[in-house]
């Protein structure tokens, strides 16, 4: 009976242990700026997914839709690079403030272009360019400000996961509540909420507290291109984050361009409907909600990098048995694994990065790198696979996506033992791992 009850004793402190709340969650600092960081996301997704309708609904063309989304998305890819300097250079809260206040004067334009009958698509275009630039700026600038959020720097990878959990909650939720506002109020009303979305961001970000960086090297002298380099150079030569960023890269390129194929898929292969499509796409994003809920509550910081190299592994499978079926039963099940190891492998490289960055003075320009493989590598990776898909079907370019991220996954996975040699030090000199242990 005793051990019976000291067992009962022992299964209830793992369960605690697992359901306790996480360290970045006590802090009222991070609380602050994660749910206001929330609603402004939960907006801007609404915003994304009106603007494709009315493309849509204008123009009638597949092909436009497509050069709207491009045109939002690719200058990222000339111009992050070159924004991880000036963050480097800036107050990141002064670059947060004017990226929020920018973007409450695009979607207000929005809504006053569609309310009184004036938007077109060229305004569509225009504007969806600018709102590229101001991302560029805004989402590295978000993932900068947050290890300056904590107070220890043991709580980052806790932050870090909060924030990728969050923005997945938003990338789940939109799609349903901005279908909904589309079909009863229309478009006007999205860009709406959108612009009201910000404010409480804007408010956050003004009171909380921002750590202080002081750089023993400052970078405020160098020419803008010389600082470029230092930062191309400091992430070529640090191995551990050279290796998650080819891999990044080789997802957002190759794997993450399923969900643009989607509707294609659903349609050649499973001729099915919208009903069924949207299907797919709720499968996907609980995928991606089980993935950030697994990293926020997961209690081992370290570990990560083998986290990594199993989900992309995991990832490329899927997507290679995906493209095989013809089962919607089967086809649900397997897209949900898609959709999770996709955003565990993603989220995963980004708390992997910001946890074992210790010169803050090349944060900016390290965390603007990997920002580019969304902003700028993803959409020419939807050119490229939904081009591939009108040549030899939308089966066989999955196929083709799952074999290369499997090919990717296996080349990280073979440099796990360099990688964790070099980051087990980094963990112990933050206090993650006592001294005596090894990774």
């Amino acid at each position: 009976m005793q051990q019976s009850n000291q067992e009962n004793s022992k299964a209830g402190k793992v369960l605690f242990g697992f359901l306790q709340i996480p360290p970045a969650l006590k802090s009222s600092n991070v609380c602050c700026f994660v749910i206001g960081e929330s609603v402004s996301l939960f907006g801007s997704w609404m915003t994304q997914i009106a603007l494709i309708w009315m493309v849509y609904q204008l123009t009638n063309s597949a092909m436009l839709v497509g050069i709207a989304g491009f045109t939002n998305q690719a200058i990222g890819l000339v111009i992050t690079p070159m924004v991880g300097v000036l963050l480097d250079r800036w107050n990141v809260r002064y670059v947060l403030l004017i990226t929020q206040i920018v973007s409450i004067l695009l979607s207000s334009s929005l809504t006053f272009l569609t309310l009184n009958s004036h938007i077109t698509v060229t305004w569509i275009i225009f504007i969806g360019m600018l709102q590229g630039i101001v991302k560029a700026f805004d989402l590295p600038a978000r993932l900068v400000i947050l290890p300056r959020l904590v107070e220890h720097k043991a709580d980052t990878y806790s932050a870090i996961s909060i924030h990728s959990f969050l923005i997945n909650i938003a990338k789940f939720v939109s799609p349903m509540i901005g279908g909904l506002l589309l079909s009863k109020s229309g478009a006007g009303v999205c860009f709406l909420v959108d612009s009201i979305s910000y404010i409480p961001f804007l408010s956050a970000i003004i009171t909380t507290k921002i750590k202080p960086i002081f750089n023993i090297d400052s970078p405020q002298k160098s020419s803008l291109w010389k600082n470029l380099k230092e930062g191309f150079t400091f992430t070529y030569e640090s191995l551990p984050i050279k290796s998650v960023l080819m891999l990044q890269c080789s997802i957002c390129f190759m794997a993450m361009t399923y969900i643009n194929l989607l509707p294609i898929f659903t349609k050649q292969v499973l001729n099915g409907n919208a009903e069924i499509m949207g299907f797919l796409m709720t499968a996907s994003a609980f995928g991606s909600i089980v993935a950030g809920l697994y990293l926020l509550l997961r209690k081992q910081v370290t570990g990560l990098e083998k986290i990594i190299a199993r989900s992309a592994m995991i990832l490329g499978l899927g997507l290679i048995i995906f493209s095989r079926l013809a089962s919607l039963e089967i086809c649900l099940v397997l897209i949900f694994i898609v959709g999770m190891t996709n955003t565990l492998t993603l989220a995963a490289i980004s708390n992997f990065i910001q946890l074992i960055l210790v010169d803050e003075d090349k944060r900016g320009r390290v965390t603007s790198i990997f920002t580019t493989g969304f902003l700028g590598i993803l959409p020419f990776g939807n050119l490229f696979f939904g081009g591939l898909a009108g040549q030899i079907g939308v089966a066989n370019a999955l196929l083709f996506g799952g074999i290369c991220c499997l090919i990717g996954a296996y080349y990280f996975a073979r440099r796990l033992p360099e990688i964790t040699k070099i980051v087990c030090p980094i963990y112990k000199n933050i206090g993650l791992i006592p001294q005596s242990n090894k990774n």
